[in-house]
């Protein structure tokens, strides 16, 4: 059997059981929580949301961008590896310790002394982080993608039994604390068992400074990241408070929910299938035009549906207290069409390890989104969102351009790839602004209901009438790989 046939079918398998393990998992985290919504306040979460933001900046860079070099440079073995790993392990916690001494400060800067105790206990996580990077790593490797599925299940069971659980005991913003190192906990060990691997004493420095010198511009990038991707939520919970931030962040966790679901799937196969066929520039152009078709297919419907049918979705699933979603949500919902649409460009530049030019690409946006987030802090939060749709576009322009050129793919053969979910997904929004116009006043969930099954049942009819040929194509090669049996993986590395 040829490499490209197990390739082939190493993908398609992995994403059929990453979808099949985390829509499972998925349905059982949105029931948690819904119910959790209506057990806490929207003060809750923005405490939580405020405790995050000072961790999770230290967390993207804990590793030192190794997550990233382990999988794209597959040379790293043995001892180099256990020395790597024993590095990341010490300065996960050298950073747990620093975090509990700078809870009461970062608490004091968001003027709310219950985000000291959330930070203190959230520290864990880098712990836990630290001890997960060299079995991911290796997990990626080695194309093993049903494992790697089932720990979304693994992560989401012991969150959501938690999160209910503490939330129904009246514990407020700790359940969302405590289901959070649950979930960590849980999936750090079930790595472990699976893939033991040894840590070393980090000596010996200047032997590791190939992996290294690439890992510092993988953590540049993501430092860069973190400030454009949560400017928003530091500037909404300093000068809007945690009660917006709160609102915010739940506008966001549904504006992201299609773009999440789907490529969530894909981006846990395309680390692997990337960086093998990296030298291979025609392959990686063919899974690239395929896989962006793909999720755009998926991603444009469900986030341009959610848009239209925001009031409905927040009414029926939070209540008439997080009323305040509506708005901010329909706007990020087209932030989330428009990225569904090109999220493969990081990974095309990440897996040919294109470090520095994903640095300079992310410091552009970190210096550009947080001004328009400040300016905008005016509006309110759908100033906030706004940004979001306007501007990030544009700053994300050179990335785009990047991307393209390294698969040797045109601006317009990459609009050919998405004209399929673009022009159903418009035919589906005329489609669905009429149906909720005739429709007579129906309770919510009936109106959701014939609105939503009018709109899909559009946008599957202009991809069957209109597009055949491209639909056809994803499907028969779904078809094709299917019909020569499971896909083969790699030996596995030594640990």
């Amino acid at each position: 059997m040829s490499r490209d046939s197990n390739l082939d079918r190493a993908l398609v398998s992995g994403i059929a059981w990453t979808a099949i393990l985390r829509w499972s998992a998925q349905g059982v985290s949105w029931i948690a929580t819904f119910l959790a919504a209506r057990l806490l306040l929207p003060a809750d979460y923005g405490i939580v949301s405020m405790a995050t933001l000072g961790i999770g900046f230290l967390r993207m860079v804990e590793d030192f961008g190794l997550d990233s070099i382990l999988v794209q440079d597959r040379s790293i073995q043995g001892r180099e590896q256990a020395r790597l790993a024993g590095l990341i392990l010490a300065t996960g916690v050298v950073f747990c310790l620093a975090f509990l001494a700078l809870a009461h400060s970062i608490a004091g800067f968001f003027k709310e002394p219950q985000v000291a105790g959330a930070i203190a206990a959230l520290s864990l996580l880098f712990v836990t982080d630290a001890l997960q990077v060299v079995p991911r790593a290796a997990l990626q490797r080695n194309l093993e993608f049903r494992r790697f599925a089932a720990l979304t299940l693994v992560q989401v069971v012991a969150t959501q039994v938690v999160l209910i659980a503490s939330a129904a005991g009246g514990w407020g913003f700790w359940s969302l604390v405590a289901s959070s190192l649950a979930g960590a906990i849980a999936v750090t060990v079930t790595l472990i068992v699976w893939r033991p691997y040894a840590v070393a004493w980090p000596r010996e420095l200047a032997s590791l400074a190939r992996p290294l010198l690439q890992g510092w511009r993988v953590i540049a990038g993501r430092i860069a990241y973190y400030f454009f991707t949560s400017g928003d939520q530091w500037i909404v919970g300093r000068m809007l408070g945690k009660e917006s931030l709160g609102i915010y962040n739940f506008a966001q966790t549904f504006g992201n929910l299609p773009l999440q679901e789907v490529t969530a799937i894909v981006s846990r196969v395309v680390p692997g299938v990337f960086s093998e066929s990296q030298q291979d520039r025609a392959k990686l152009r063919h899974y690239f035009l395929l896989l962006t078709r793909f999720v755009a297919c998926l991603t444009v419907p469900l986030a341009i549906g959610l848009a239209l049918t925001a009031d409905l979705v927040v009414h029926l699933a939070l209540g008439p207290k997080w009323e305040g979603v509506i708005a901010p949500l329909r706007l990020l919902c087209l932030y989330a069409a428009f990225q569904g649409c090109q999220v493969l460009v990081a990974h095309v530049l990440m897996w040919t390890g294109r470090f520095r030019a994903i640095m300079w690409c992310t410091v552009l946006a970190a210096v550009v989104m947080p001004a328009g987030f400040y300016l905008a802090a005016g509006k309110g939060l759908v100033g906030i969102a706004v940004v979001w749709v306007v501007l990030y576009p544009i700053a994300n322009m050179p990335a785009l351009i990047l991307g393209l050129q390294t698969v040797s793919v045109s601006i317009r053969g990459w609009l050919a790839a998405l004209s399929p979910s673009l022009f159903a997904a418009l035919a589906m929004t005329v489609a669905v602004l009429v149906v909720r116009r005739m429709l007579p006043a129906y309770p919510v969930p009936v109106t959701l209901a014939l609105v939503s099954g009018s709109g899909a049942l559009v946008y599957a009819a202009v991809l069957w009438l209109a597009f055949r040929r491209e639909t056809l194509e994803m499907v028969n090669f779904v078809r094709n790989v299917r019909a020569h049996g499971a896909p083969t993986a790699p030996a596995p590395a030594n640990p």
